[in-house]
């Protein structure tokens, strides 16, 4: 079983709120390209870098792969099959499922993604590891990487949920690998976070990411994503204490995240035709920052509820997030 870090949880307690906000912007208040959304855009590398860092473990034997290839596809594609059917058949979509599973998951994109990425490495790591030298070890993982983007520049958006699916994996690998060799390479978690100047770096780079995104560019996406998650881990190694009353919330709530994310799209409103040109205004970025989290609380908080309840039974804890065979003995 592995041993839960405080500030990787508080990481998670802020991303998770950060979805939940981003999504309220997008489907209650109807802003798509808004400064908030773009300012709030980290929050998706942050879940993929930790969990390419909890994905690391040496793979010695194919019955050891096996197995924890079973455990990640229960855990993650049990709660994207459920909950992606239950969403769409809530929302009057149900003739839709099965196109939308096969293409990469629409609102539940998260979880499939992640399969995906966590089956690769977990196969990959047992094919290479052998081998010692650590500059050939870190290209062998670059070389995938590049291959997708050959992959991605040859497809169209008229490929329709091959390109969804590519360009899905395109974006998160880089943050995924980053945490996994980062729990690998401990000199290059020091590098990283270790340090005061690699924070003010990333402040910088998240910083001019966010003023000149009109432009995509994937160096300066990449760089301020990467900047966000290095001053946010670093703030929460050295500055927030899990046992104060701010942290033990977000610890709880970044344990919770799996739950939070499935079941938040059903507690969702619509109220764009109320708020929307209210929140439209001169200066909107404070205004939507502070309606979209007053919204965001009893959503989380009602997320949160429904699945804690789920867990308390272990048939549903198994149906719903693929739980049941896998709680550690005491």
């Amino acid at each position: 079983m592995e041993t839960r870090i405080s500030y990787f949880d508080n990481m998670k307690g802020v991303a998770i709120l950060l979805v939940v906000i981003g999504h309220i912007m997008l489907f209650s208040f109807g802003f798509e390209d808004s400064q908030l959304v773009i300012f709030l855009c980290f929050h998706m590398p942050v879940f993929f870098y930790i969990s390419g860092f909890f994905a690391y473990k040496e793979v010695t034997s194919l019955r050891s792969l096996c197995e924890r290839l079973i455990k990640r596809g229960l855990t993650l594609l049990i709660p994207y099959v459920v909950f992606l059917c239950a969403w769409y058949i809530f929302a009057g979509r149900g003739s839709e499922i099965l196109e939308i599973a096969m293409g990469g998951g629409g609102r539940y994109w998260f979880l499939y993604t992640l399969f995906v990425l966590s089956a690769f490495f977990l196969v990959y790591e047992y094919v290479i590891r052998r081998v010692k030298r650590a500059w050939v070890y870190v290209s062998l993982w670059i070389v995938p990487y590049i291959v997708l983007i050959a992959i991605k520049f040859h497809l169209t958006h008229d490929d329709g949920n091959a390109y969804e699916i590519v360009t899905g994996l395109v974006n998160y690998y880089r943050y995924f690998l980053i945490g996994y060799l980062c729990r690998k390479y401990v000199n290059l978690n020091k590098l990283l976070f270790g340090n005061d100047v690699a924070a003010c770096v990333g402040f910088v780079a998240f910083l001019l990411n966010w003023y000149f995104f009109d432009y995509h560019n994937i160096l300066l996406v990449f760089g301020g994503n990467l900047g966000a998650i290095v001053v946010l881990q670093r703030f929460f190694q050295t500055e927030m204490i899990a046992t104060s009353k701010v942290g033990a919330a977000l610890s709880s709530i970044g344990r919770h995240s799996l739950a939070i994310y499935v079941i938040h799209y059903f507690f969702i409103p619509d109220i764009s035709a109320s708020v929307h040109d209210f929140l439209d205004c001169g200066n909107p970025f404070i205004w939507q920052l502070t309606f979209a989290f007053l919204v965001s609380i009893p959503i989380v908080a009602a997320s949160m509820f429904v699945g804690k309840l789920i867990e308390t039974n272990r048939i549903l804890n198994f149906v719903c997030f693929g739980k049941m065979f896998w709680r550690e003995k005491k």
